[in-house]
């Protein structure tokens, strides 16, 4: 890549000082010192970045600069890559501002609001040598990562079934709720897509790519934007038949388990359960994948090594999968299809 930074630490610009950046991103970047100085402070809010720029300096000691718009934090030569927490709406026009600046790039998930401007970034990230990370941190999470391990080695034998029930139960006063740009979504399906891309991610990196969904999806509540409640039935290309089900307005338990020709795998928040040809019991690790996904945009940026769990293409194909359930109807939709 001819991109390669040849530097000890990477000059970061935040673009967006909320929810994202605040309780998820600086907590990794505050643990990753030695490979990341934030520099640049930019949101729609200025309120907001000049309240990051002291929590910035409270924590770290060093105060980052407040720009008043991204344009003027682009062209400030303070930063050499930019971390895009925006309004989802966002990602496309800012990630291709960047890059025409020679900035790279890693924007939080979802990739887009829908596929087709979705593929706008991935045609991009062909074209251009600066880097395009879309940071979705469940890629990089051990449990997800150790059930592919799993299936690998045969522990249940041929998979043929994977269960997945997710029962949020988001009331008023919660804090994504009250999101302005989530209350009235742009981006297709609501919080569905907005946090159902983790989902579609950890289920590809355990089975691969899907070939196919059907769904049917609902709207229960009238504070939560849009459809609220998702139920799914697809199958992988490897023949793997799934269902994923997901609310956003109901509490409930929730339920993954994974059904082989000789055993089945559970798993629950402390563990993995393996039962049936083998007996096992792991228990899982407390890990900070956001920290983790930091780390390998690190060394992507300085030792060019290839991206492959931050390649938009793969959050195309996260995000295609709601596009698929919501225009279904219950019929089957082809990823393939809606790729092209």
């Amino acid at each position: 890549m001819d991109g390669v930074i040849e530097m000890e630490r990477i000059r970061l610009g935040i673009v967006g000082c909320g929810i994202a950046a605040r309780d998820l991103h600086f907590p990794a970047l505050r643990e990753l010192t030695d490979k990341f100085e934030i520099t640049a402070l930019t949101s729609r809010t200025k309120e907001h970045a000049e309240n990051f720029a002291k929590m910035v300096f409270d924590t770290l000691g060093y105060k980052p600069k407040v720009f008043d718009t991204y344009d003027e934090l682009l062209s400030s030569g303070e930063v050499e890559a930019v971390d895009l927490t925006l309004p989802i709406e966002l990602n496309v026009p800012f990630t291709k501002k960047a890059i025409e600046k020679g900035i790279h790039v890693i924007c939080e998930k979802p990739i887009s609001t829908d596929i087709e401007s979705g593929k706008e970034l991935v045609d991009l990230s062909v074209e251009t040598d600066k880097v395009i990370y879309i940071a979705e941190n469940y890629r990089h999470a051990f449990k997800y990562n150790k059930l592919r391990g799993l299936i690998d080695e045969g522990a249940i034998g041929r998979p043929v079934f994977a269960d997945w029930h997710w029962w949020v139960g988001m009331d008023r006063d919660n804090k994504y709720v009250k999101t302005t740009w989530r209350q009235k979504p742009k981006h297709i399906g609501g919080f569905l897509s907005d946090g159902g891309v983790h989902h579609v991610a950890a289920l590809r990196v355990i089975f691969g790519d899907i070939l196919w969904v059907s769904g049917q999806v609902k709207q229960l509540t009238d504070y939560l934007g849009d459809v609220d409640f998702i139920s799914t039935l697809f199958e992988f290309e490897n023949g793997v038949i799934a269902n994923y089900t997901a609310c956003y307005s109901i509490k409930s338990d929730e339920y993954f388990e994974i059904v082989g020709t000789e055993g089945k795998i559970r798993l629950t928040p402390q563990s993995i359960v393996v039962s049936g040809k083998r007996d096992e019991k792991i228990n899982l690790i407390q890990e900070n994948t956001f920290k983790k996904e930091f780390e390998d945009f690190y060394q992507i940026l300085t030792t060019g090594k290839e991206n492959i769990l931050g390649q938009p293409v793969e959050a195309l194909k996260d995000l295609s999968f709601f596009e698929a359930a919501i225009k279904s109807k219950g019929e089957r939709v082809f990823i393939s299809e809606l790729l092209k």
